[in-house]
């Protein structure tokens, strides 16, 4: 199966198109001060949990971090910018950090986020006066080929295809720390956890700077969802 000991998954911080509520996507846009704020404070949490054991359930590596870290992140800025905090807070705390070619953070095109078309840069009251069938069409099925929204099953297979190989490539015991985006992180957990992500609608996405953390079953060779939705002010990480 894989030698990554888990991997987690986390959303970046908050943007001000987070804050007015309109569809990103694949546009490109910076975080907010509290983004930055909320990056700051998950990748000291997780810096901390990866380098020493806990006390309690949940995140923790063996051996003072030995495991090392990957981190991998969306080409996105508002996802690079989370990563690299979260990178530099592993450095701090005496993480064996790998990068690719010297640098801190691998980049994976695989981890952008979902495609949203003509959706992007509106709201949806904007898109339901704009484009009143894209909208109907897209609040019916989660899909709307015809405004150019990507299809959740090519999200899904990206992004987990993504996953795996780093897990694979990851060194024994090793953790990734996978930085992406709310509908591509959604999509790609099911399609890991074997469910279809076109058609499941039992889990919720991740709130800014939160993170989802998946353990490897190597007994029946599949991955577990073992913590959903998880940030900083949470004193338990893990299940």
């Amino acid at each position: 199966m894989s030698s990554a000991a888990r991997i987690v998954l986390l959303r970046h911080g908050q943007t001000d198109y987070n804050v007015q509520a309109r569809f990103q996507g694949a546009s490109d846009f910076p975080l907010n001060v509290t983004g930055r704020r909320q990056a700051d404070r998950a990748a000291a949490v997780l810096a901390q949990r990866l380098t020493a054991r806990a006390n309690s359930v949940g995140l923790w590596a063996d051996g003072g971090g030995s495991g090392g870290v990957r981190v991998v992140s969306s080409p996105l800025i508002r996802a690079r910018e989370t990563a690299g905090r979260v990178a530099r807070a592993l450095l701090e705390a005496g993480a064996l950090l790998e990068g690719e070619d010297g640098a801190e953070v691998y980049v994976d095109e695989r981890l952008k986020e979902r495609a949203y078309g003509q959706f992007e840069g509106r709201t949806r009251d904007e898109i339901r006066n704009d484009l009143p069938e894209a909208f109907a069409e897209w609040s019916e099925t989660g899909e709307s080929a015809a405004a150019g929204i990507e299809d959740s099953v090519v999200v899904g297979r990206r992004v987990a295809e993504a996953l795996l190989d780093h897990a694979h490539q990851a060194t024994a015991g090793q953790t990734v720390v996978a930085v992406a985006h709310g509908s591509a992180i959604t999509r790609g957990l099911l399609t890991v956890l074997g469910l279809d992500p076109a058609t499941f609608q039992g889990m919720r996405g991740l709130d800014n700077c939160h993170w989802s953390e998946l353990v490897p079953d190597q007994r029946h060779g599949v991955w577990r969802l073992a913590a959903h939705n998880l940030g900083a002010t949470e004193d338990r990480i893990g299940a």
